[in-house]
């Protein structure tokens, strides 16, 4: 984990990039889940994008193939996928590909969008995801091509030291991406106005979260080498789907380990209220998986605010999370902290002998669907997943 790197080189469409991903595979986000059991806003988005593929003519055509099955639905983690909160995943979306040179493993990312994450209404979201396909993905496809690629993991522990907990807040990694793109962009060939599309793109709601589609490939890039380690207690991943948290453990598997989705606690924009939304939904906790996020909210005092936080108290929680993993980043360093590093290697042992489940920073998502993103906070993780972990351990190894 702590040597793994990742580089983004490319941005594909998912049907191109990701190994298995057939044009009729629609993926989401969250542990395996029936369609009967998702949340209203994550079948929207399957159904939209459905629709989007031509995979249905229509939205009512779209929900009666879904449901019959005639459509495959597969949760993003199992192709080596995360996307954000719904995290609904189609053939022709362009997917960021990350690199860890290091131990030779890909991961990939579907950026989040009103559409695919939020289950926002197809005659307004539409727009974002074909502005996306059509002018944001070439535009820094030949970026990253003139350069050569980007390496994420130096822009989030920049990030990190200058205020980005990397979960809900990107300012800083989204300043430190833009001046190493600034050089490149005139160089790509696109016109002045597509190069200013993409500059309105970058200063919108949306875009400030650009880099957090990259903290999702990269953090899943460099988890996924501690996979598969016979013996080990380490959590490789953490992912909710809106009714179901789970995990999964380094040696055991492929498994995945549920308990109840969180309620978010924070704050809803005007004309929301808190009740208004889901239960805890989407892939980003890849980022408290790798230390990050609400683990490492205390370098972030003004985004442990907007969630509700006290920064004393997630300083005691960052320094609970410590005792509760394995080890410590010596790159990833949280200033307020005399430089300490994050928290890294979640360890199931821990967290129950604790009683300290990690704090999941995120989103939310109206439960009805059609809106965009209506608020933020936090969510904790529920212990079920840790205890069912623990005995299914001890079931394959033993005390």
């Amino acid at each position: 984990m702590l040597a793994a790197e990742a580089v983004l080189t490319e941005i594909r469409p998912a049907g191109k990039a990701i190994p298995g991903f057939k044009p009729d595979l629609v993926t989401y986000a969250g542990p395996p889940i029936a369609w009967d059991r998702m949340i209203k806003p994550q079948r929207i988005a399957i159904v939209n994008v459905m629709v989007h593929e031509g995979l249905a003519d229509n939205a009512k055509e779209a929900e009666k193939k879904a449901n019959r099955g005639d459509v495959r639905l597969e949760h993003n983690h199992k192709l080596g996928n995360t996307s954000g909160m719904c995290g609904v995943t189609s053939a022709s979306l362009p997917v960021m590909v990350v690199r860890n040179k290091v131990h030779g493993n890909l991961a990939y990312n579907w950026q989040q969008t009103d559409m695919t994450a939020f289950g926002d209404e197809y005659k307004r979201a539409i727009k974002e995801i074909v502005f996306v396909e059509k002018v944001l993905s070439p535009v820094m496809t030949a970026v990253l091509k003139e350069a050569g690629g980007y390496n994420v993991k130096e822009m989030l522990a920049k990030g990190l030291q200058m205020g980005d907990e990397l979960h809900g807040n990107f300012d800083a990694c989204r300043g430190i991406f833009l001046n190493w793109a600034l050089p490149y962009l005139p160089r790509t060939g696109f016109s002045k106005k597509v190069l200013a599309q993409v500059g309105d793109y970058f200063v919108s709601n949306q875009g400030r979260w650009y880099c957090g589609n990259m903290m999702m490939a990269g953090c899943k890039a460099m988890m996924d080498p501690a996979r598969d380690i016979k013996h080990s207690t380490v959590v490789v991943a953490m992912a909710r789907n809106g009714v179901d948290f789970g995990i999964q453990v380094s040696g055991l598997g492929s498994e995945w380990y549920l308990g109840p989705a969180g309620v978010i606690k924070g704050f809803a924009f005007p004309g929301f209220k808190a009740e208004d939304s889901t239960l805890d939904v989407g892939d980003s906790a890849i980022s408290e998986t790798r230390g990050l996020g609400g683990t490492a909210s205390a370098a972030s005092p003004g985004h442990s605010r907007f969630v509700g936080k006290s920064w004393s108290d997630v300083i005691a929680h960052t320094n609970l999370m410590r005792q509760a993993s394995v080890s410590e980043d010596p790159l990833f360093r949280i200033p307020y902290l005399d430089f300490r590093g994050v928290p890294v290697g979640l360890d199931i042992r821990r967290v129950l002998e604790l009683q300290a489940p990690p704090k999941i920073n995120t989103a939310m998502c109206h439960k009805d669907g059609g809106h965009g993103m209506i608020g933020a906070g936090a969510a904790d993780a529920p212990l079920e997943p840790f205890k069912n972990a623990v005995k299914s351990f001890v079931d394959k190894y033993g005390k």
